[in-house]
This record gives structure tokens, sequence and C-alpha cells, in this order.
């Protein structure tokens, strides 16, 4: 097979070229060219590119042989065997300057020559592999995204690789030399520990380690994962430390901001409602308690006629600045959260048990009084705002988070409905008559109840004081009875339902059982046959159109007629639910259906909204009834609202009339019916199919 090896000559004396072209092509080479002078071997050499060039150093020209191979090794990195009859150090120090594969005295023989060829040859495919595998390390060590550093075994730098640069902000050159640790220093993330030099290099075994805080010289701090590989050199020489390590920062903040993400809420910055749930069992699951700990329950008031009517811009602005004033509260290990809609909690831990009440009851009122005295501005409008805030102390009496949330949600909702801008504690006697209930097996109740006819209806006389009202009133009440005949009141089973959105399916069982009772009642000719029936619908149903149909139907298929039958809805939920509620009652009062207002007085106070509530009877909030026999400004406020709704053209309710003497007063300010013990305690309504006993 021939050899593919093609070589150039550079000689100046022709029979001597000729001579050695003859012999080459003996050998099997390939003669590509040759030249006399170095300026032709420069011109011939870079057009034939050559495996190899046999130069003589004393040729014809301006630049001699050894010019020309240190010009072609440089440009082309070809390969050069030097062809001299000259021996002198001079020449031979000069030789050297161009790396050539061999030196060939003349005068030579052909077999000399062969093995000069042959091992010069060898030798220059081993050094371009040598060279090829250098050059793609250096491409790796310089692209990579890793930093890698070299060091001898006393911790010397012999190399850094760009991105390690950077990292270390110091160049190649300028590590040269430098040990390890004045240029950087490492850390535990977690606890800030320093590494020392013998935990990263006291062993022979590769190290791998993640999430380190790497320092550098200059104080720049990265997060980034490190190796150490010590098994370079072969068993007995001295191993070089091969450092390196990745960046990641960015994804450590990228996770960082992920896990915030989860356990924050987005508007305010506060913990959300996952977060909160993880903290407050955290709290009860303490096996040794370090500090006694209560939770306010803070809910603003009217949060809802804010945001509709000024937008859900400034809304957003209206819970930030609530949150901002919680964060103001905290302080040591406590925390806040946004639970709902506009619902926050804030738990307070104090190391002195003895002092946690009296120091959560002062963060509470601080909280009501900061925001009853800062109105929110929107707009060149100002807007008084009012938060109900409810304290729920900590302790085993709650078995889970579920428990201490239903518990502090009851308890500031029944602070908002009794007029909000207050402070309340949570008390298990007062809020809970079955401790040991969960909120699950409440919530299993309540749907027991109404598919296992468990709810009883019972109703509340009302009645006329205007001598003009011939037609009496009675209020429908709803009560749940247990399996041993106890009787449950509707404060301690309609929070929860309102919470867990069951409250419509109870409206609807309500609203079907009462007319049915009433049809009995009529058929009968029994005397609250005669009677309208109020019965009470929530905020869920105003929003619910199929529930008009249901009561269209209902009273159709009964044989009712509309005007027997008048609706009540709360002042807080009509409001909530301002366009809702309107179309509702329009919708009804075209077939005949009348509307009372309940518990006026206890939120809004403003005779406003009434132009879009066209309701035909207004209830006094008993708050203002119960004690205007021994307080003249209840009194006062009775008087006025009953005249006002005289304007309007409303009749008026007084709730809560519980003796002769607020009957009296009720009668002669002109007020049109009385409800209340003064006039009859709520009992069973007769004809319903589950008549309760008691």
């Amino acid at each position: 097979m021939a050899n593919q090896t093609r070589i150039y000559i550079v000689e100046d004396e022709r029979i001597i070229a000729i001579d050695l072209q003859r012999r080459l092509e003996r050998l099997g080479y390939q003669v590509c060219g040759s030249a006399a002078s170095g300026e032709q071997a420069l011109e011939g050499i870079r057009k034939t590119l050559p495996d190899l060039a046999l130069m003589d150093i004393v040729i014809q020209g301006n630049i001699d042989g050894i010019e020309v191979a240190v010009q072609i090794r440089q440009e082309r990195n070809i390969p050069v065997i030097f062809l001299s009859a000259y021996t002198d150090t001079a020449t031979l120090e000069r030789a050297k300057e161009a790396s050539p594969l061999g030196y060939i005295l003349k005068p030579f023989k052909e077999r000399e020559l062969a093995t000069i060829l042959e091992m010069a040859l060898y030798k220059s495919v081993a050094d371009n592999r040598i060279r090829e595998k250098e050059q793609m390390f250096s491409a790796i060590l310089n692209s990579t995204t890793d930093a890698i550093i070299v060091a001898d075994r006393q911790k010397r730098i012999l190399f850094l690789n760009p991105e390690a640069e950077q990292i270390l902000d110091i160049t190649d050159a300028e590590s040269k030399g430098r040990m390890i640790p004045d240029l950087f220093t490492l850390s535990d993330m977690e606890t800030g520990k320093p590494f020392t030099e013998s935990e990263v290099f006291g062993t022979m075994k590769l190290i791998k380690a993640h999430n380190l805080r790497l320092t550098n010289h200059k104080q720049n701090s990265f997060v980034v994962d490190l190796t150490v590989n010590t098994e370079l050199a072969d068993s007995g020489s001295e191993n070089n430390y091969i450092v390196s390590f990745k960046d990641i920062s960015r994804l450590h903040e990228i996770t960082d901001t992920l896990k915030y993400q989860s356990s924050h809420d987005t508007l305010t910055g506060l913990l959300n409602r996952n977060e909160l749930a993880l903290r407050l069992n955290a709290v009860l699951t303490r096996t040794v308690p370090s500090a006694a700990a209560s939770a306010l329950f803070v809910d603003i008031d009217h949060f809802k006629i804010i945001n509709d009517s000024c937008g859900t811009q400034a809304g957003d602005r209206l819970l930030k600045q609530i949150a901002e004033q919680l964060k103001g509260h905290l302080a040591g290990t406590d925390f806040a959260a946004r639970s709902g809609g506009d619902d926050f909690v804030l738990v307070h831990f104090s190391p002195d048990p003895a002092a946690n009440d009296a120091e959560t009851r002062e963060i509470g009122t601080k909280i009501l009084e900061f925001t009853h005295g800062n109105p929110f501005c929107w707009g060149d409008k100002e807007y008084p705002i009012t938060v109900s805030v409810a304290q729920v102390t900590l302790n085993s009496t709650f078995k889970n988070e579920h428990e201490i949330m239903i518990a502090g949600t009851q308890t500031v909702h029944n602070t908002h409905e009794s007029g909000g801008n207050r402070f309340s504690a949570y008390s298990e006697s007062e809020n809970l008559r079955h401790p040991s209930v969960s909120i699950s097996e409440w919530i299993s109740r309540i749907h027991q109840a109404l598919v296992g006819n468990q709810f009883r209806l019972y109703y509340q006389p009302i009645q006329p004081l205007a001598p003009g009202n011939a037609k009496s009133k009675l209020e429908i009440l709803l009560r749940m009875v247990t399996d041993d005949g106890t009787v449950i009141m509707p404060g301690e089973f309609i929070p929860i339902a309102e919470r867990y959105n069951i409250m419509a399916t109870i409206d609807r069982w309500v609203v079907q059982k009462s007319m049915e009772a009433l049809a009995r009642l009529r058929s009968e000719a029994h005397p609250l046959g005669n009677d309208i029936f109020c019965i009470n619908l929530s905020g869920a149903s105003l929003a619910d159109d199929s529930i008009i149909s249901l009561i269209l139907d209902t009273a159709d298929s009964c044989g009712i007629p509309p005007g027997q039958i008048c609706i009540e809805v709360t002042e807080t939920n009509a409001i909530l639910n301002l366009t809702s509620a309107s179309r509702f009652i329009y919708i009804l009062k075209e077939r005949g259906f009348t509307f009372a207002l309940d518990d006026f007085g206890s939120g809004f106070s403003s005779f406003n909204y009434l132009k879009n509530l066209p309701v035909d009877y207004l209830k006094i909030d008993g708050s203002f009834i119960r004690n205007m026999d021994r307080d003249k400004v209840d009194c006062t406020m009775v008087q006025a609202i009953t005249s006002m709704c005289r304007v309007l053209g409303l009749q008026t309710i007084g709730e809560f009339a519980e003796n002769e003497t607020i009957i009296g007063m009720l009668r002669d300010i002109g007020v049109d019916y009385a409800q209340g013990y003064g006039i009859a305690k709520p009992a069973p309504l007769p004809g319903s199919k589950a008549d309760a006993q008691g």
C-alpha cells in the first residue's frame, strides 16, 4: 500500500534535492514540492500544506531554513526535520526555536533517513493527538458553566477557567501561585458555619457538597454546589486538586421566591391560608410550649362597600394598609396572615403565660383605635373604616387549626354582626355548647338534619301595635334537634353553614317546609293560618336566581297567596349584595310578596340605599329597643328611625320588646309592630310534619 505522507523539500543544491526526492520516493513517500530559497519555501509550503518539511538550514534568499521552519510551525503547525552540515552550538540553539522533529547531518545514509522519518512522523501523530485533546479540554474548561480551579497539594493555584475568574473576581494570571484560602471561603448556607480546610481538602476521596455560601476575596457571595477531586495522578505521584463549583445563586433565588410565594399572600405579603394552617397546627403540637399564644381575628367592617363603590384597586389598597398595620404589631416569633378576602389573623406569643391575654388584648385595642382614627383615602374622598377584632387563646381545648379558625371566625362574625368596631374574646361556654364536636362533625350533622328531617320550624308572633294593623305576623325560626331530643339553637350551626356554603340549601328547606306548614294551617282553619309568615333568607340566597323559582313554584303548588309571605333580609346582607338584592326584591314584589329589612341600624344606619331596596317593613335592631326604657339615646334613635320610615312609607317592627313598658313606648312612638319575649317566646310551629316537643 502506497505511503500517503507528503513531504516538501527545501534544498538550494539542485543535485542534492533531486537525489533526496528519489530516495524519498523509493521509501514510499510523496514529494509534493521543493524550493531553493526561503521565500520560495514559504510560498510553496503555504500552498501545498505538506505533512512534513525536510529543511536545509543554509539556503538562498533573505531568510534561512530556521526562520522558515519557525514561521510554518507558527502558521500551520507543520513539523520540520533539519538537513545540515553544521553542528556548531549557535546553529543548534537557533534550530531549537523551531521545535524540529529531527536533525540529520549531511551526508547521511538512506536507512538513517528512513529511520528518522519514521520516528519523526510517529511523534508528529502523537503530538497532534495530544494537541487535539488539549484543545478539546481547553474548550471544555473555557466553555463550561462550572468554575474550575486546579491547585497543587499545598493548595497553590495552578489554573482558573473563565467562570472561576468571574466568580473569584481575579484573572488566571493574577491567581498563579496564590493560596486557595486567599481567594475564597466556604460556609454552610443554613447555619453560616465556616468550612475548614481539612473538611474540604483533608481526604483523598471525591468530595461533593451542596448549597454552600462561597465568599470571594472581595466579599462578594455566591451559592454554589462544590466538587473536590484529588484522584488525578498515577499512584506514587503527587496529586493536584481539581476544585469545581457551580453557581446556583439564581436557582437558589428562584427556589426561595417559589417557597415564599407558596406560603405568602401575593397582595399583602402576609402569610397565606395554607401557611397559617401549618403554623397553627405547629403551635398546638408543641410538646413543651415555650410561650403562651393567642390569635387575633381581624375583619374589615363593610369592606365590600369600598370594593364595590370605589373598585377593586381601592379594595386592594385598603387590604394592604390593614396588612401593614398588622405587621407593625409583630415582634419576636409573632406572625400574621391573610386568611380570606378581608379576613386577617395575627398570632402573638408571650414568654409569660399570665400576661398573654392582656398583651394580645392591647394589640387588638391598638388595631381598633388606629383603624377608627385613620379614614381610608381614595381619590379626593375619605371613608371611615372600622374593624371587628376577636381574640382566641390557643390552648389544648383545640384539636387542630380548623377548630381554631371556626372559633375565631364565629366570634369575629358575631362581633361584626353586632355593629363592628369592637373587640371581643372567644369563650368556649358562650360560643360553643358542644366543644367536643369537630367542624367536620358539624357539617355532617347539618347535612343529616337536611336529609333526615332533624330541623324544626319554630315561630315567634309579631303583634300589631297600631289600631289599623289587623293582620298579624309571625317570624319563622329554625332549630336543630339531636337524636336524644336536645334542641340546638341556630347560633351554633348557622355560622358553620355560612362559612362552608350550606346556607342556601338550608334556606330552600325552610322556604319549602314553611309554605307547606302554612298550607296545612289554612286547610285546618287554624288561627295562625291567617298570619303573614316572615321567612329569613341569607345573603347567599339573594344571589341565587333558582330560589326565586322555588318560592314562586312552592307558593303556587301549596295554594299560598303571595301577600301572606314576607321575606326578611338583614341590612348587612342586603347592602353587601345590593344589586342582587334589588333585583330579587323587584321580581317577587311584582308577584305580590312583601319584604322586611331586618336588624336595621346594626350596621350602616343610612337611609340612602333604601331607594334601591323597595322593602315594605323595616325591623329596628333590638340593640336600640332592649334598653330604650332606660337609655334616652336608644329611645331617641328609635323615634328618629320611626319618623323617617313614615316619610318613606315603610312600616316598622320593633325587635326585642322584652316587657310591657317597652311595648307601650313603641306604641306611643308609632312603631307598627312589636316582637319579643314581652309578646311571646318562640314556640314550635303547628302544622309542620316534625313539630318539636318543647
